[in-house]
């Protein structure tokens, strides 16, 4: 673990999303247990890992399982997700010292779009499921996926006005924890490659220890 010095300036925070800001561990698996669409999800899934399909292709195979559902059916499914226990608080902290917050999410806009609203976040960059007329199309724009996360998070970095190394960036998996970044979180992280990379680790279920290792 990292002894972050008092004089430390830090501009920026970037957040993961699904598992990190929130409860639920993929908005994709989620969506697919409401609508009835596991079975597909766990052969798209599957394929992907495997490496036969890329992850734009996985992501338009998912997204095609929703075509046609309306918006209002996906605000009840979107509801029941919460956010982690001290995300709000946290967030209110960093903007309270000055420091502008980013959600990256390889995850979809419909429930990123709605974090940055409710968390109060400068800015978001996710997934977007094509809407027309308040019904999903079946279609899906891929912004961020796991091979090019970093590259986005550095993107939003510049967006936010700061360079790497005034960046604290929080998440559960490796791709979230740019090596360029000031400070990498890894907030209950899911695999020992982002628990080795990360200069923190957090095991426990309130995100506000964040804030223990950045005002000292």
């Amino acid at each position: 673990m990292v002894r972050i010095e008092r004089d430390r300036q830090f501009r920026a925070a970037i957040f993961d999303l699904d598992g990190t800001l929130t409860d639920t561990r993929s908005i994709w698996q989620h969506l697919h247990e409401k609508f009835g669409t596991l079975d597909v999800g766990r052969r798209t899934a599957e394929m992907y890992h495997d490496g036969r399909i890329d992850y734009v292709e996985w992501a338009r195979l998912d997204a095609a399982c929703w075509k046609d559902i309306s918006l209002v059916d996906l605000l009840p499914a979107l509801s029941e997700i919460r956010y982690t226990p001290g995300a709000p608080g946290l967030m209110e902290q960093l903007r309270n010292h000055g420091i502008r917050t980013g959600i990256v999410s390889a995850g979809l806009s419909i429930l990123a779009d709605k974090a940055k609203v409710d968390l109060n976040a400068d800015l978001v960059i996710s997934n977007e499921l094509k809407v027309s007329n308040g019904v999903l199309t079946g279609e899906v724009v891929v912004r961020v996926g796991p091979g090019n996360k970093e590259a986005v998070i550095e993107e939003a970095a510049w967006l936010l006005g700061a360079d790497m190394k005034e960046t604290i960036v929080v998440g559960d998996n490796l791709f979230d924890l740019p090596r360029s970044a000031g400070l990498k979180v890894a907030f209950k992280p899911v695999t020992i490659q982002a628990r080795a990379a990360a200069d923190v680790v957090l095991e426990g279920d309130d995100i506000r220890a964040v804030a223990d290792h950045i005002f000292q």
